[in-house]
């Protein structure tokens, strides 16, 4: 099968899985510097096989052309931040979406970090139709599992990644059997948005738990105010020993910052505009 993917290193799994078996005929990314996975290893990967990587937004134009002269028969989109523009009157068109929640609970750009933010303790990942409406096409395959205390919110994604290349197999095992046999959505669940500010950011009453908490949640999306800028935090540990200074910059992107019972040691890099 003839496939055009979209995706970032979150699902890895699935884009190796479907380099064994199909052909792969572009990659779409994107980057975003607060996410823990980026798009290193699936960018590299497919220059490494002469794949063409997009980062630009694809046209119905172009949408099109694949499925009316490339030959393209499928694209998957596994943790992408565009919404596509199908072109009408399309009727080869066939697009399988990855979305890490239990659909159609947890429709959002930010499903993992938004249910820990909710508490809840339990998720899962979703396989679906492509369909103009966002998040809203026939189940392919859904799997579940628990949030469990010690897991933070990398530990989920990976988790996700688990199940998602298992469903990936299991669809493929008789694609057009797993097409016809997919099941309507029921019911409209609210859309989960970016968790609030105040559920990101790093501050200097909190207790070392409490930045603990944050970290599992957001992991790269955590934010912390360090000499008067922001920055993103992509390493956290604690210490007991308080601080003299409020912040001590140590050395290559690690700085002590001060908190009620102790100090964070954190690694960091720049936000170059910080986000609301």
């Amino acid at each position: 099968m003839k496939i055009v993917y979209f995706g970032t290193d979150v699902f890895l799994s699935c884009f190796e899985f479907l380099l064994e078996r199909h052909e792969i005929l572009a990659l779409y990314t994107y980057h975003n510097e607060e996410d823990y996975f980026t798009e290193y290893a699936v960018a590299r990967r497919a220059r490494a096989l002469g794949i063409s990587v997009h980062y630009e937004e694809i046209t119905p134009q172009e949408i099109r052309r694949y499925f009316e002269e490339e030959g393209c028969e499928l694209f998957f989109i596994a943790e992408y931040n565009r919404i596509l523009c199908l072109p009408e009157g399309l009727e080869r068109f066939r697009g399988i979406n990855t979305h890490s929640s239990l659909l159609p609970e947890g429709r959002s750009y930010y499903p993992i970090e938004a249910a820990m933010a909710q508490g809840l303790r339990r998720t899962g990942v979703t396989m679906h139709k492509i369909t103009p409406v966002l998040d809203s096409g026939d189940i392919l395959a859904q799997r579940s599992f628990e949030i469990a205390p010690e897991m933070d919110s990398v530990d989920v994604y990976l988790r996700c990644a688990a199940h998602a290349k298992e469903m990936l197999e299991e669809i493929f095992s008789d694609f057009d059997g797993a097409w016809v046999k997919a099941w309507k959505q029921t019911g409209r669940m609210p859309y989960w948005k970016r968790p609030a500010p105040e559920g990101l950011t790093l501050l200097h009453g909190m207790t070392r738990a409490q930045a603990l908490a944050v970290f599992r949640r957001a992991n790269g999306m955590t934010q912390v105010e360090l000499g008067g800028r922001w920055y993103y935090v992509s390493a956290l540990m604690t210490g007991a020993e308080p601080l003299p200074q409020q912040e001590q910059p140590v050395s290559g992107g690690r700085w002590l910052y001060r908190v009620a019972d102790g100090h964070l040691r954190l690694s960091v890099h720049p936000i170059p505009e910080r986000r609301a």
